[in-house]
């Protein structure tokens, strides 16, 4: 038996209209949403290729005791992500070779979850 897996974060947000905004600016197109118009949604869906993240409205307290985690993205494509990525300016670690072996690039949402986009060295 094969077994495959796929992941899913669900990423809490403040503010989804500005959460849209950021998401579709780099690439990820709307999949799903709980509500019409969108902003106005509190549970929605966005994808890049076969990445997927859900998106939830958290309010502020809510958000005070909710984990978040950074999220690790390995991608062949992490030259071109940074490439398109890079002059709009959230990037906070630029792409370099790290120490444990991978090639990676770094940034916050507006919601200040980190994210690692990457590839292995080698």
């Amino acid at each position: 038996m094969i077994e495959t897996y796929a992941i899913h974060p669900v990423l809490p947000v403040t503010d989804m209209k500005r959460a849209l905004k950021f998401w579709q600016k780099l690439g990820f197109r709307l999949t799903f949403a709980d509500a019409s118009p969108t902003d106005e949604a509190s549970y929605v869906g966005v994808s890049r290729g076969d990445l997927i993240f859900h998106l939830q409205t958290f309010t502020a307290e809510q958000r005070g005791y909710t984990q978040t985690m950074a999220l690790r993205i390995e991608t062949d494509a992490v030259d071109a992500l940074y490439s398109e990525w890079r002059d709009m300016g959230f990037i906070t670690t630029p792409l370099e070779e790290k120490p444990w072996g991978n090639y990676e690039f770094g940034f916050y949402d507006p919601d200040n979850t980190p994210f690692f986009f990457y590839r292995e060295v080698g």
